[in-house]
């Protein structure tokens, strides 16, 4: 537990930026955003007017109608990425200090977060160069065109648990494709997102570009139905919950939109009887309590092979103890609180269910004496494995003792998500092959960064993860479909 005294938080302002314009949202949604240290009051959620989001779908969608921004030449769309990414390093303290307040993660990751958007854009304008768009093909004998174009007008919908990335990431790629885009914030966490904003307005205006290819728009699930439902908007990336998500499949469904959505899920683990228990209780604890657990890869339900799982339970509770809890701003704390109410909220009744249900709960985490948000990382041994499918979203890690590589694989497919998955074991070979069996997009041996394993990564959503997946050259691939024009071949018998 942490001590050190931190500045008083600040949120930078709830902005629109709506056809070149900046403003403040008009409607109040009835709740507040606060404090996660200490519950204080910041301020209050706002909405955009509907009219406002109209207005900015229509700016889009007359953007490109002209063909403006998808006509600009693939060597300007680059150049304007790189140099917004120069200009959100220059942010990256703001947008740090931003998301840890809305978070509750720990500003000395939020840092991390903040100065890998530079990053972000140069991958998308990297991969735009590196695939303009072009596959024309060499071998046709008179004149054929591939061609891959943006299908229009784009709609980024971002989670409040990683708000700039998730904002600057698509976008980015969005605008690689030749795509408008119009990106809305979770209204739990909006302030980083005006900050991007300015950096991609700023690189426009030095372009002498239309302002109307990004626009900024706020508000809860009424703006996010408006977004998915409008038939201008022609492809639309959300990541989020899986309630939120399956309202937005349904209003994006009348006229058949590109859809990318992940969902989160329930992330299973297994421990082979050969695994290092010492490493995998390392890596454990650093997978479920980064982010403060508030992240949709986390592992969650360990199952654990043969007798060792009294040994891997007093090993992860060893490192428990030791977990430095403190304020988000706070730069020497490892874990913060939980980002809001209702979030605090919902791992608590988790984790109280499980406990009703049979599950041992431990918590030895020292947690601080405030009126925050802090929940202590827990351990749930013996919870009836058929009360752990569903994804908690916190830090909550449940363990299940199994007899054989078997049970645990069967128990690990049980789940109806699957997003990741985690093998530990000494013999890479079969934790390979064990992992190859995991019903997920993606399966790390022996660890739980954070991080892709390669750079050319790709990880598909599996099961009720949504639909899709993630990965740079497939996000670009997204927000493009193909159109082929040629001269028919001549002679053809049908």
């Amino acid at each position: 537990m942490t001590g050190n005294a931190v500045a008083a938080p600040e949120l930078a302002t709830q902005r629109d930026f709506v056809c070149g314009s900046w403003s403040m949202p008009t409607h109040d949604l009835g709740a507040d955003l606060v404090d996660p240290n200490t519950a204080t009051v910041l301020q209050r959620q706002l909405q955009t007017d509907p009219g406002e989001v109209d207005r900015a779908v229509a700016a889009a969608d007359a953007l490109h109608a002209a063909g403006t921004w998808r006509g600009t030449p693939v060597t300007e769309r680059a150049a304007l990425l790189r140099r917004t990414a120069d200009l959100l390093a220059d942010r990256a303290g703001d947008i740090a200090r931003c998301d840890a307040i809305n978070t509750g993660v720990v500003v000395s990751v939020t840092e991390m977060f903040a100065q890998g958007l530079s990053d972000a854009l140069r991958a998308a304008a990297d991969h735009l160069e590196a695939d303009p768009g072009r596959h024309d093909p060499a071998d046709a004998g008179r004149p054929v065109q591939l061609r891959y174009l943006p299908w229009g007008p784009a709609a980024v919908i971002a989670p409040w648990n990683a708000p700039s990335f998730i904002v600057a990431k698509k976008t980015a790629f969005a605008l690689a494709a030749g795509a408008p885009v119009i990106a809305k914030p979770s209204n739990w966490a909006p302030a980083s997102s005006a900050l991007v904003a300015e950096a991609i307005e700023q690189a426009l205006t030095e372009a002498g570009l239309p302002l109307e290819i990004f626009q900024l728009v706020h508000g809860g699930a009424d703006v996010g139905r408006q977004l998915a439902g409008d038939p201008r908007i022609r492809a639309l990336s959300f990541t989020g919950g899986r309630t939120a998500g399956v309202a937005v499949a349904q209003a994006a469904a009348p006229d058949c939109k590109a859809l990318q959505l992940e969902l989160g899920s329930n992330n299973p683990v297994i421990v082979r009887t050969d695994a290092d228990v010492d490493a995998t209780a390392d890596a454990l604890v650093s997978g479920f309590t980064k982010l403060n657990g508030q992240w949709c890869e986390s592992p969650g339900s360990v199952a654990v092979v043969g007798s060792r799982c009294d040994a891997l339970l007093d090993a992860l509770l060893d490192r428990l103890r030791t977990v430095r809890m403190g304020h988000c701003l706070d730069p020497t704390a490892e874990m913060g609180p939980q980002a809001h109410p209702s979030q605090y909220q919902q791992v608590s009744n988790a984790v109280a269910r499980l406990a009703a249900g049979g599950g041992v709960v431990h918590s030895v985490t020292p947690v601080p004496d405030a009126a925050g948000f802090f929940h202590a990382p827990v351990v749930v041994d013996h919870a009836p494995a058929e009360m752990t499918r569903d994804e908690i979203f916190g830090p909550v890690l449940t363990l299940h003792r199994v007899s054989d590589d078997a049970a645990a694989l069967a128990l690990a497919n049980s789940r109806s998500t699957g997003l990741a998955g985690y093998v530990f074991s000494s013999d890479i070979e079969q934790a390979m092959a064990l992992g190859a069996e995991l019903d997920c997009g993606e399966v790390k041996i022996n660890g739980t960064s954070v991080l892709d394993l390669v750079p050319e990564s790709t990880q598909g959503f599996w099961g009720a993860s949504g639909v899709g997946a993630h990965g740079d050259a497939e996000l670009l691939r997204f927000f493009r479909g193909a159109r082929i024009v040629g001269v028919e071949r001549p002679g053809l018998p049908i």
